[in-house]
């Protein structure tokens, strides 16, 4: 894989750095976008990930296992929003629970497969909001493994 030589983009690039805010880290994991220059994607199919951002270079997979926290972003919003559900319907509009646990069951099902990109997307801009100098180094590593990679075809 290659990444575009616009411009040399160092890690002191304005343009270049991690999520400054909870809310910056938040609205880059929501579009999809790459935590440090908010333009590359992060995706591309439905569970496709690439492996590094087509833009500034940033590889995504720190490590292997990597994102495995991401699955407790997705398991947690799962449970509150069907546990929350269950209350609201169940008690607040007295619904029978003979329609709502498979209507719930369903939901728990599809999901979590509708919003697995957004918790690895999430997981990875704040993993980059809180660890910034190790986001920076991941970044100057790919960096500079796909340089090498490109001169050695060459």
């Amino acid at each position: 894989m290659s990444i575009p030589d616009k411009k040399p983009i160092t890690a002191g690039s304005p343009e270049i750095h991690p999520p400054e805010s909870p809310i910056q880290a938040f609205s880059s994991g929501i579009a999809l976008k790459c935590p440090l220059c908010r333009r590359g994607r992060l995706f591309s199919g439905w569970f496709q990930m690439h492996s590094h951002c087509t833009h500034c270079g940033f590889r995504f997979e720190r490590d292997p296992g990597y994102f495995l926290g991401s699955t407790y972003i997705n398991y947690g919003l799962t449970t509150l929003l069907t546990t929350w559900t269950y209350i609201v319907l169940r008690f607040g509009a007295d619904l029978d629970k003979t329609w709502l646990i498979p209507g719930l069951a369903t939901f728990c099902v599809i999901f979590p497969l509708v919003f697995f990109r957004y918790a690895r997307s999430l997981w990875l801009s704040f993993d980059c909001y809180f660890d910034r100098t190790g986001a920076l180094e991941s970044r100057s590593e790919s960096r500079d493994f796909l340089d090498s990679n490109s001169s050695q075809k060459n």
